[in-house]
């Protein structure tokens, strides 16, 4: 994988916080791919109720949304 672009997505992940709107459900922020290409994944417990708030990207680096539900311990 492209080392240029991981780096991006590693920057993009330490600003996510700072972009995001507040009162969005975040449960988790990693990496994944979009195509063969490295995004940011965030996982929301919900839907936000208007979703055009949600950065589509960071620095140029895609942003995917996946709604996982309320993270519980076993």
């Amino acid at each position: 994988m492209d080392e240029t672009k991981m780096a991006a997505v590693r920057r993009a992940k330490a600003r996510f916080s700072t972009l995001m709107p507040k009162g969005i459900d975040v449960v988790g922020v990693g990496i994944g791919l979009k195509g063969t290409n490295p995004a940011l994944k965030v996982n929301l417990g919900a839907a936000p109720k208007d979703a055009s708030v949600l950065p589509k990207t960071i620095d140029g680096v895609p942003v995917l949304y996946d709604y996982v539900g309320k993270i519980t311990k076993r």
